[in-house]
C-alpha cells in the first residue's frame, strides 16, 4: 500500500491491489497520519466485506439503457428481423419508463407498466395491446434489465419478479378454396403476389418481403433464404408452378435485385408492411383474417395432403415440431376420413 500526492488535490490518495483490483482513493486528510489511517480503514473494510473494491457504476436512466441496448444489438449485427422486433418491444417501454433511473425502477414499477399496457390499443388494428404483445415486451424489458445487471449498475432484475400474463389463445384462420379467389382478386398486385407465394410455399412475411434476385434459383426450382431467426429458417423453399410464375414475372419487371421493393417501385428498398393494404382489402370483402393466416392454410393444406410432420417443418423453417400444433388445422371433412381410413385397416385385419 502506497500514499501519494494526486495533481491539483490537496488531500493525500492511497492505492494498493485487493482481490485483483486497483484501489485508489482519496483520504480526504492533508495529514499523511490520518491518511495512513484512512487506508487502513478503507483496507479492513474490504476485508470484512463492507464495501466494494470498485465503486458501483452510475445508474443511467431507463431511456439511455434502452438506448444502448439497440445500439449493442445493431454492432453486434443481429438480423433485420431481431432488431426490429426489439425495437418496437422498447418504444412503450421507453414511453412509459423514460427519465426514471434504471436502479430507481422496482417490481411494481414492472406490474404498473403491464396495467398500463394492457390498456393501450394497437396503432395497426385498433383493438386493445393482446398478452402476447405484453409478455413480449417484458422480455425485451428483462433483457435490458439483465445487462444493467451484469455491469453492476442494478443489484436485481425487477422484470424477474413480475409473473407473464396468461398467453392469448392463437386465432389462426384456413382460408378456403373461395375465400383465396375473392381475396386474391381484390388484391393489388403487390399484396397479390405476397399472399400468392405464402399460399403456395408457406414463407413468412417478412421472407417474401425481402426476397432478391440472387435467392431465386429458377433453373433448379428453388429459393434460397439465407437470413433467419434460427438455423431452419435458412433453408431451400421449392416452388410450385404458381410461385415460379410469380418470381419469374417479378425478376423481369425489376431492374435492381429486390423482388419486392416499397410501393412496388423499382430502386426502392424492400416492402416491411402491407398489413394497412391488407386491411383495406378485409374491409371492402367483409373478411376477417391475417396475412399470416396464408402461411397457417399452407400448412393445414400440406398436412391434408399427406405430407408427414417432419417435412413440413423442414419446409416451413421449424426448429421443432412443437410449432406445427399452432399452424395446422384439419377440417372437419379431413378428420372424418382419416377415422373412415382407421376403421377400413381394422376391418381388414
Amino acid at each position: 500500500m502506497s500514499l501519494y500526492r494526486r495533481a491539483g488535490s490537496k488531500f493525500y490518495w492511497f492505492k494498493f491491489h485487493f482481490d485483483g483490483e486497483l484501489v485508489q482513493r482519496s483520504s480526504k486528510s492533508t495529514n499523511i497520519k490520518d491518511a495512513k489511517l484512512a487506508e487502513s480503514e478503507h483496507y479492513k473494510k474490504l476485508l470484512r466485506g463492507e464495501l466494494d473494491a470498485l465503486p458501483k457504476p452510475k445508474a443511467p436512466t431507463f431511456e439511455i439503457a434502452a438506448d444502448e441496448f439497440l445500439n449493442l444489438l445493431r454492432v453486434q449485427k443481429s438480423d433485420g428481423g431481431t432488431y426490429r422486433r426489439n425495437l418496437y418491444g422498447v418504444k412503450p417501454l421507453t414511453d412509459y419508463f423514460g427519465k426514471t433511473k434504471a436502479d430507481k425502477i422496482t417490481a411494481r414499477d414492472v406490474e404498473k407498466f403491464v396495467s398500463w399496457r394492457k390498456g393501450q390499443k394497437s396503432v395497426k388494428t385498433g383493438d386493445l395491446i393482446t398478452a402476447d404483445t405484453v409478455n413480449k415486451e417484458l422480455s425485451v424489458l428483462s433483457r435490458i434489465f439483465r445487462r444493467l445487471k451484469k455491469s453492476g449498475c442494478i443489484a436485481s432484475n425487477p422484470a424477474d419478479d413480475v409473473e407473464r400474463l396468461t398467453a392469448n389463445a392463437p386465432t389462426f384462420h384456413v382460408i378456403t378454396p373461395s375465400e383465396e379467389k375473392i381475396y386474391l382478386l381484390a388484391c393489388p398486385p403487390l399484396l397479390q403476389d405476397v399472399a400468392r407465394l405464402m399460399l403456395e410455399t408457406g414463407m413468412r412475411c417478412g421472407e417474401v418481403y425481402n426476397l432478391q434476385k440472387k435467392d431465386f434459383r429458377s433453373e433448379k426450382n428453388f429459393i434460397q433464404i439465407a437470413k433467419g431467426k434460427t438455423k431452419a429458417a435458412r433453408r431451400r423453399v421449392y416452388l410450385t408452378e404458381k410461385a415460379k410464375t410469380v418470381l419469374t414475372r417479378r425478376a423481369n419487371s425489376f431492374t435492381v435485385e429486390n423482388l419486392f421493393p416499397h410501393f412496388d417501385t423499382d430502386f426502392q428498398k424492400p416492402t416491411n408492411s402491407l398489413s394497412y393494404v391488407h386491411a383495406e382489402v378485409m374491409e371492402k370483402l367483409g373478411f376477417d383474417f391475417r396475412i399470416y393466416d396464408c402461411r397457417h392454410t399452407f400448412a393445414s393444406r400440406a398436412v391434408e395432403s399427406g405430407i408427414d410432420l417432419v417435412t413440413l417443418a423442414a419446409i416451413l423453417g421449424h426448429t421443432n415440431l412443437k410449432m406445427l400444433t399452432r399452424y395446422c388445422h384439419p377440417s372437419e371433412a379431413n378428420k372424418h376420413d382419416a377415422i373412415l381410413r382407421m376403421e377400413k385397416l381394422a376391418k381388414a385385419v
